[in-house]
């Protein structure tokens, strides 16, 4: 994972259209929003979206080669594990631990889990980040467990976590470092530290992208190493024969990972690391709406992990990141202290009405059908023909955003139910969804035809 001082600009051009968007005037916070966005809600899938080639930068450190094999830009073809066939659920202990997490913590956030009515609700890994490990290794070449932070090792967690009903993930870097370069990085070693995960029963592996030796590849780019590496990385994981997600942490923007990750990978992330505040959290927000269409069954976009609870988040500012999510299709991993949160925040992680939109079986992820001076209307299709409607209000004052049933892609009807699904009131309407959204929030509808009624 980068550090969290690596700052950079995602708010290159986003999708999407108009559609009536009215509104109380207000600043929008950091000045981030599209002036205007674009997208139809008959939004192509991801097996749609390919094309036949990719644009490569060249790294600043090789030159193009004459001959490379590719993988092609995204296909229809699932990552062939069978898993992720909705995007994952679970805990990662970084946003709130750093690289202090330890065997006691790890434990403790599992027991959370199950008493707070997490696991009921869907989750189900219990994922360690990076500075688990030494940074050397033994001397076969194993890696070795930081024996401060883990004293038994990593096997008696995994098999506490596993005795919960719960699975268990653990991080690994592409390179030869951890980001924070206090570990071993898996480079060189993917075959041996795959099957080491996999005999500890590992249910998913996060493999980071820091201290990449790209002089080892002079004639590639930095887009081609990245793609060798994640599949090396692949093929070593399906050598093990155990059922691991897999998770490609490349958080390097130019390396388009969003583009070519889906034969190989069952997540990649669109943006670097997120921070606990509601600038960095939109951001990530606008940066992985755009790319939607790459997407689905069985390989999803990663805008990072949830920050609801954390730092300088508000309880309005986490619900919109919690919904945001949902309506994105994005991996919902929390990020703060399970043991220790509050009964809001425990609410907005077990909100099963808008858990059910993230983990619907369409498979779809969400996308833009208007944004104008930071007032978002979203829309996303679900497996029983409803559809998830967010009016997202990224401005600092309150406004009215306004939409219309078939601008968010329902059929025609002489009648619609709009299920607030944070409120849970439900309301008709014969084609207008108009809402006054508080500064930083949302307000997020499932519009049925009338007289189906769908419910959380």
């Amino acid at each position: 994972m980068f550090t969290r001082g690596a700052a950079r600009n995602l708010l290159a051009g986003v999708v999407l259209a108009g559609c009536a968007v009215a509104g109380v005037g207000g600043g929008v916070s950091a000045g981030i929003y599209p002036a205007r966005v674009m997208a139809s809600p008959s939004a192509p899938t991801r097996g749609a979206a390919a094309t036949s080639g990719m644009a490569l930068a060249r790294s600043p450190h090789a030159p193009q080669p004459a001959t490379v094999h590719l993988l092609s830009s995204q296909s229809n073809a699932l990552m062939p594990n069978g898993l992720a066939l909705t995007p994952p659920m679970g805990w990662n202990g970084y946003n709130d631990f750093g690289r202090r997490v330890t065997a006691v913590i790890v434990e403790a956030a599992a027991r959370a889990m199950v008493t707070s009515g997490m696991k009921a609700a869907g989750y189900a890994y219990v994922n360690l980040d990076g500075g688990w490990n030494l940074r050397t290794r033994s001397a076969q070449g194993q890696l070795q467990p930081n024996p401060r932070l883990f004293p038994h090792g990593i096997q008696p967690v995994v098999d506490y976590v596993h005795s919960l009903g719960l699975k268990f993930g653990i991080y690994a870097s592409a390179g030869t470092r951890n980001c924070a370069g206090s570990s071993a990085g898996s480079y060189g070693h993917y075959r041996q530290d795959a099957a080491t995960f996999a005999s500890w029963g590992v249910d998913y592996i996060k493999l980071d992208w820091c201290y990449v030796p790209y002089k080892d590849y002079p004639s590639m780019t930095h887009q081609q190493v990245s793609q060798t590496l994640a599949r090396q990385m692949g093929q070593a994981i399906a050598a093990t024969g155990r059922q691991i997600l897999y998770d490609v942490n490349d958080t390097a923007v130019r390396t388009t990972a969003w583009t070519w990750a889906a034969p190989v990978a069952n997540l990649w992330r669109t943006t670097p690391d997120i921070r606990a505040n509601y600038t960095s959290m939109v951001a990530h927000f606008i940066r992985d709406v755009r790319d939607y269409h790459y997407a689905g069954r069985g390989g999803w976009n990663d805008p990072d992990m949830l920050e609801v609870g954390n730092g300088a988040m508000t309880p309005t500012d986490s619900r919109t990141q919690f919904s945001l999510w949902a309506e994105m299709a994005a991996p919902l991993i929390a990020g703060n202290n399970l043991t220790k949160m509050s009964a809001v925040t425990r609410g907005i992680l077990t909100n099963r009405a808008v858990i059910a939109v993230d983990q619907d079986r369409l498979a779809r992820q969400g996308y833009s059908v208007a944004s104008s001076h930071g007032h978002w209307v979203l829309t996303k299709p679900l497996a029983n023909g409803d559809r998830a409607v967010v009016l997202f209000n990224q401005t600092d004052a309150g406004a009215t955003i306004s939409t219309t049933t078939s601008r968010v892609g329902m059929p025609p009807a002489a009648v619609y139910s709009l299920r607030n699904l944070w409120t849970e009131a439900v309301t008709e309407t014969a084609a207008a969804i108009t809402a006054t959204v508080p500064a930083h929030g949302v307000v997020m509808y499932r519009v049925a035809t009338a007289g189906r009624m769908s419910g959380r």
